[in-house]
């Protein structure tokens, strides 16, 4: 009797422990979320929110990366409506760092929708990595583009094959329905932007073969590409699981934890990456890119020189180097390294960077938006205004000559905290609010002719 006892309490123990254990858990789980919400509330978006309670006024939405969010938008707002023309302006931060091109379209109907801008200011680009630089010369040579290739008609008829041979592709993969199939449909939506139905693909491509890791990879750079970092790392992390020798798997986890500032696990796994896969010098970019967020300027300098090693051609070697030597005011190499970021990329953009502007133009016509292009400080206008030929409506904005005059006058730190991007970096204050004047000089001189 006593033993039986003794089994009805432990049993009831163990009762009372797990249902505790579910409460504990459920109430954790809340206060996670409820603290989460408030964090992801962040002071952009409040002030975008509070724009839409304001009545009678013009909205301006801001679209980029970095150099957007956070960046110019406030100075622009304040400038504009410092100059009194009777009308009051709201400018709306849509910046988000990281961001492709393929991203911000992606998510522009859903900002059109919540925020119904009367106009949209782009500069966007750089996040395109390789897609928005190409070299003067081939890899395996120093042939030069020919006269026919440089062509607008030629660049034209490109665009046109492209298109012509995704949708062929589409067609015969639908009637294939195997796993190979959905996969580069997964990847031609991808590059398009279209995240759902790349996501979707993949996920095909995964129903056939649970088993092949690669899947697992370019899911997860999907959802990379989207900024849903949880679900690539749950992703990245299944295909280890499958092969622990997947470095590409391991390099997406070192992206993900430097964007959540973990940095000793970023460091652990783009390591771990490296040893897997010691001649890939995109990896050893990224861990550059890496060491530059803690200001570890000495293993920047090497992880940069590797990737360069790796590949003469890597421009983000060369723009790293050129960032480190501006921090520490190494005039000599600063300016070499300049030049060499010059020589290894044109400032010219590619088929998926020009695709993805003129849909963005193409969106905003069709609700009577009017769109501003604005180029990076210090870059020349005329590759972006080729983009838009014989388009009308479209407000340009010129930042090379105010910059390089500014620059000459008081020096690069004064108007730039880095040189990331080779001939640019993130602005200063001082740098953001020349950028938001010549943006504001554009609107006020093309849109109400002041």
């Amino acid at each position: 009797m006593r033993k039986n006892k003794q089994v009805k309490v432990s049993v009831w123990q163990r009762v009372c422990l797990i249902i505790l254990g579910v409460f504990l858990s459920l109430v954790i789980l809340e206060i996670g979320l409820r603290v989460g919400g408030f964090v992801l509330l962040s002071l952009q978006e409040y002030k975008n929110r509070l724009s839409l309670k304001q009545k009678g006024v013009y909205r301006i939405m801001c679209l980029g990366e970095s150099t957007t969010q956070g960046q110019y938008p406030g100075f622009l707002e304040e400038i504009l409506n410092q100059r009194n023309i009777g009308i009051t302006f709201s400018v709306i931060d849509k910046g988000v760092t990281a961001a492709s091109t393929a991203f911000i379209l992606s998510q522009l109907e859903a900002n059109l929708e919540t925020y119904k801008p009367d106009m949209v200011v782009a500069m966007m680009g750089i996040n395109d990595a390789e897609k928005f630089f190409f070299s003067d010369e081939t890899v395996n040579g120093s042939q030069r583009p020919s006269f026919f290739r440089q062509l607008k008609v030629c660049k034209l008829l490109n665009l046109c094959l492209l298109h012509i041979t995704a949708k062929t592709k589409e067609i015969k993969f639908y009637r294939q329905k195997n796993e190979q199939a959905y996969i580069e449909l997964g990847d031609i939506y991808k590059d398009q932007g279209e995240y759902l139905k790349a996501e979707g693909f993949c996920k095909k491509a995964i129903e056939l073969n649970p088993r092949n890791d690669s899947i697992y990879v370019k899911l997860g750079d999907i959802y990379k590409e989207q900024i849903k970092f949880i679900e690539a790392e749950v992703t990245y992390k299944k295909a280890i699981e499958l092969n622990p020798r997947n470095d590409s798997a391991y390099a997406g986890l070192g992206f993900i934890y430097i964007h959540q500032k973990k940095f000793s696990e970023a460091e652990d796994f783009y390591n771990k990456a490296i040893e897997l896969n010691s001649q890939n010098d995109f990896v050893h970019e990224e861990l550059g890119y890496l060491y530059r967020c803690q200001k570890k300027f000495s293993k920047m300098e090497d992880t940069y020189k590797k990737s360069i090693e790796l590949n003469p051609y890597n421009v983000w070697g060369y723009a790293g180097l050129e960032s480190i030597y501006f921090e520490r005011d190494n005039l000599e190499l600063f300016k070499e390294y300049m030049e060499k970021t010059r020589q290894a990329c044109r400032r010219e953009y590619k088929a998926v960077t020009i695709n993805n502007y003129l849909k963005v133009k193409k969106t905003l016509d069709k609700r009577n938006i009017r769109l501003v292009c604005a180029q990076y400080p210090m870059l020349n206008i005329k590759p972006l205004k080729k983009i838009f030929e014989g388009q009308k409506g479209v407000i340009f904005v010129d930042n090379e000559k105010t910059f390089k005059d500014a620059v000459k006058s008081d020096g690069l730190k004064a108007y730039f905290k880095n040189m990331c991007n080779g001939d640019f970096g993130h602005c200063t204050d001082k740098g953001n609010k020349l950028l938001a004047r010549n943006i504001a000089d554009a609107i006020l001189k093309a849109g109400f002719k002041k």
